[in-house]
């Protein structure tokens, strides 16, 4: 259970760990753990905290209780939970040559029922290192100047959608849906090329907005298999499946569809695709990657966003200097906005072999979860943890940090996410272009929590309204 809790909650990673070293360590049944059911473990402890969409909470609870490193069995997997900066560093530093992580289970199961293969997310050993030697070329070393140049063609389609309502005086509509749309746009940009893709994106709109709707409803349908055992809903075909089964089916359809479209139509211009193929990657490997850059580039930026938009909307000061400031300031709101909403609250490793973890003997093939939501709110590692401060991120300011690598938004090491870069300047190019035109008001009255559907989205849908500066 615990298994399928954690799958539908990660992805991603950061640089250069540091290994621990302990006079003596002690055994994997040494590791603390709260009292649990047999085969069941602690799973009426988190239905009763609130279920799957509290696990966040319900964890972060575990780590004030048991300490940095506990272990737990939600269900009849056992995995050790982490919080302390350095052990999380240490973690990836034992990683190996071929990371292993938890996949969504549902994911699995589709793919294995439908022999679908898919992208980087989905690859393991030689075939994930081969691909990821390639990617890691493409969308992280070098001249990187294009996909920003990308980011901007997206973001000026979202700056127009924002100016019709603001021209009315009105709430921006069912902003996650604007957003889906937003994140959609970025990935083909990308794809094309911003020259190509500026040519031709009022054409692409009907089929964008299709692939935003299907992509959205993937996470939606994933979301309620969260408590349930896959392979056992998609044995008895129950209701539930049935929803996911066809959201995948449409979703992947669709991307394959628009890939298809770009590649005979716009003959893919100066973007990634094209690119892809200059490195020599075949078709069909492109499409799968591609398809799954799609699918995975969707909720991700859209979460984001909304927590940067709801955290400057309660900040006018931010706000102010945002549209006066440097790069420097929209990147340090991002960080922050990880810091408090990581939009993947844990990352997951199935270490290659026996380690040493925070002074304990971990087996090998044992599941480690790192809990990067509540590290980010460690206020040994954080002054003040609960409150936004873009500027602690400036060493040496009033509100510097203690350890800022315990936060990890992005993963670290060699399987860290690969759209990174991706979604640094999408967020911020948008960001910034949003606060120079618009202000950003909160017109929501009640708080705003973080709930868990497959990744961290606001507990209420966001309310906002631009008004024009």
């Amino acid at each position: 259970m615990l298994c399928r809790q954690v799958k539908n909650v990660f992805f991603f990673k950061f640089p250069n760990a540091r290994l621990a070293s302990y006079s003596a360590v002690l055994g994997f049944q040494d590791i603390p753990s709260p009292r649990g059911w047999p085969i069941l473990g602690t799973t009426f402890s988190l239905l009763a905290a609130g279920g799957p969409p509290k696990l966040h909470e319900y964890m972060d609870k575990r780590h004030k209780q048991l300490g940095p490193i506990f272990k737990d069995n939600v269900g009849p997997v056992t995995a050790v939970f982490l919080s302390d900066a350095e052990e999380m560093r240490n973690v990836f530093a034992q990683e190996g040559k071929y990371p292993l992580h938890i996949k969504p289970e549902p994911w699995l199961v589709y793919n294995d029922k439908h022999n679908y293969t898919r992208g980087l997310f989905f690859m393991d050993g030689e075939e994930w290192l081969k691909f990821r030697r390639v990617m890691n070329k493409l969308l992280l070393r070098g001249d990187l100047s294009w996909i920003e140049d990308s980011c901007e063609a997206a973001s000026d389609l979202l700056l127009k959608r924002i100016k019709c309502y603001s021209e009315k005086n009105a709430e921006f509509p069912d902003l996650e849906k604007q957003l889906y749309k937003w994140s959609m746009d970025v990935v083909i940009s990308v794809l094309l090329g911003p020259n190509t893709f500026k040519k031709n994106c009022e054409s692409l709109q009907p089929y964008l907005e299709k692939l935003a709707e299907n992509v959205q409803l993937v996470f939606q349908t994933t979301s309620k298999l969260m408590l349930l055992p896959a392979k056992l809903a998609e044995k008895y075909n129950i209701p539930p499946w049935k929803r996911f089964e066809r959201s995948v089916k449409t979703a992947l359809e669709s991307a394959n569809e628009i890939v298809e479209i770009l590649r005979n139509k716009y003959h893919c211009g100066d973007g990634l695709i094209s690119k892809m193929e200059q490195e020599a990657v075949a078709r069909v490997d492109i499409n799968r990657i591609v398809e799954d850059l799609i699918l995975g580039g969707g909720d991700t930026t859209t979460y984001t966003m909304e927590w940067m938009l709801y955290l400057i909307s309660k900040d006018k000061e931010v706000q102010e200097r945002l549209r006066h400031d440097d790069k420097t300031l929209s990147k340090n709101v991002l960080r922050e906005a990880l810091r408090l909403y990581p939009v993947a609250p844990f990352l997951t490793r199935v270490l290659p072999h026996t380690a040493t973890v925070g002074g304990y003997n971990i087996p090998a093939g044992t599941l480690i979860v790192m809990s990067i939501y509540t590290s980010g709110r460690d206020e040994s590692y954080y002054k003040n943890p609960a409150l936004f401060l873009p500027d602690r991120w400036i060493r040496n300011s009033t509100h510097s940090t203690v350890n800022q690598q315990a936060s990890l938004p992005f993963g670290i090491g060699a399987r860290s996410c690969i759209g990174k870069k991706i979604a640094e300047a999408q967020l911020q190019v948008t960001l910034s272009k949003v606060v120079r035109n618009f202000d950003v008001e909160l017109c929501n009255q009640g708080d705003v929590d973080i709930i868990l559907k497959m990744v961290a989205k606001p507990s209420v849908p966001l309310r906002l309204k631009f008004n024009k500066v």
